[in-house]
């Protein structure tokens, strides 16, 4: 990735909250009238942090991607009180592209439980908005404009983490397991239950009971299997560091 210069709102805040985003206004050509057509999709993120979308070809906006590939997606973290243009948001600029639902299903469905209701309706796909430019707005004066390569993993660095998941995501889930439930309750203010890990990747993981899926983030990007090991560690200690300060009160 590119060295950045110093930055009001960094390339890696940007992709965690790409990470942490359900929802995202989708902006698309429209043909008739002429002109941009912004509309409301489900999103998920590849291994690298690229947003995913999963859409029918019912909508308008397939139809409008299907004409014109490029596209964008805007996703924010609005304040419950207070001014909402406070809050931090990012827009990616690029082209859509589709994506073959053997390389993303799982993953998208781990972020969108509901969605394995509908995974194989056959006019529903996948589209990865490969990005060009990424705007980010963070409050006032915190304004960045960012190539993709300042904000986004770079291949490699995901592959190195995502095909050592599987073994981690069992190693946790079966030895780990009181960690990973108190990751949830302290760190993420869920209920009680045996939430276990679905998925990872390099700036975090997915958690899920019951049908509800959370996000758990790392203290920072990992690249191998010992800084994959380093971050479940860090996380179960804050928890139960935590943990111990609420048992006091």
């Amino acid at each position: 990735m590119t060295t950045p210069r110093s930055r009001s709102f960094t390339g890696i805040e940007a992709r965690m909250l790409l990470r942490r985003a359900r929802t995202a206004a989708l902006g698309t050509l429209n043909p008739d009238p002429r002109g941009p057509y912004v509309s409301l999709a489900n999103i998920a993120t590849d291994a690298r942090g690229w947003p995913v979308i999963f859409i029918s070809k019912l909508a308008w906006h397939t139809r409008n991607i299907l004409a014109h590939a490029e596209g964008s997606l805007m996703v924010s973290e609005i304040p419950q009180e207070g001014d909402a243009l406070t809050g931090p948001r990012i827009t990616i600029m690029g082209r859509f592209e589709t994506l073959a639902a053997a390389d993303i299903a799982e993953r998208y469905a781990h972020h969108h439980p509901a969605a394995r209701g509908y995974l194989d309706f056959p006019d529903f796909s996948f589209w990865r908005l490969v990005p060009q430019k990424i705007h980010a707005v963070a409050g006032f004066g915190r304004i960045e404009t960012m190539e993709p390569d300042e904000v986004f993993l770079p291949e490699s660095a995901a592959a190195s983490v995502t095909g050592r998941a599987a073994g981690a995501i069992a190693h946790m889930n079966a030895d780990h397991a009181d960690a990973v439930e108190l990751c949830a309750e302290r760190l993420l203010g869920a209920g009680p239950g045996k939430w276990q890990i679905t998925a990872i990747d390099p700036d975090g993981a997915h958690l899920e009971l019951d049908g509800k899926a959370l996000r758990l983030a790392f203290d920072r990007p990992v690249e191998s299997a010992d800084e994959l090991r380093q971050a479940f560690v860090a996380l179960a200690r804050k928890a139960r560091e935590i943990d111990v300060k609420k048992s006091k009160k």
